[in-house]
């Protein structure tokens, strides 16, 4: 784990800053996870296994969501049901694609929101998408760019 990470002293959970907004408290997956069925799981877990493929990480669960994090939380699993998921990944790029259901800008920042539905869903192209959240963003790579660059 970087050495630059606070850790509050209450919950554990690990920022880039010093009091930074989080869901502080005692949450779980199982937790989150509560009352999905096993569809819901099932894509939970599909999200679960291409993170991984990524590169070392950590899993943090908040109330609202289960993040995923490498140096920085870069992808998020936001909502379960029955039939889909929610997730987001962050870049310091835009994305275009009809696949996502809206892309926010935070700054010099882009959160890609999708709504996966099936193990169709799950393709090279997600895949692709992850893997540069993780490097570009996830591992703070983007801070490291020059001007100009």
């Amino acid at each position: 784990m970087p050495p630059d990470l606070w850790t509050c002293p209450r919950c554990g959970a690990r920022l880039v800053s010093r009091n930074l907004s989080h869901s502080c408290g005692p949450h779980s997956v199982e937790e989150f996870l509560a009352g999905a069925g096993s569809e819901g799981r099932s894509l939970f877990e599909h999200f679960v296994r291409l993170v991984a493929k990524c590169g070392p990480y950590e899993t943090m669960p908040a109330k609202t969501r289960v993040a995923f994090m490498a140096q920085v939380r870069f992808a998020s699993v936001n909502r379960v049901t029955d039939e889909w998921i929610d997730v987001h990944f962050v870049l310091p790029r835009r994305l275009e694609s009809p696949r996502f259901r809206r892309v926010e800008r935070l700054g010099k920042l882009y959160v890609h929101h999708l709504r996966l539905t099936g193990a169709r869903n799950f393709d090279r192209e997600l895949e692709q998408w992850l893997r540069a959240s993780y490097r570009e963003y996830g591992e703070r790579r983007w801070l490291r760019r020059r001007p100009g660059r």
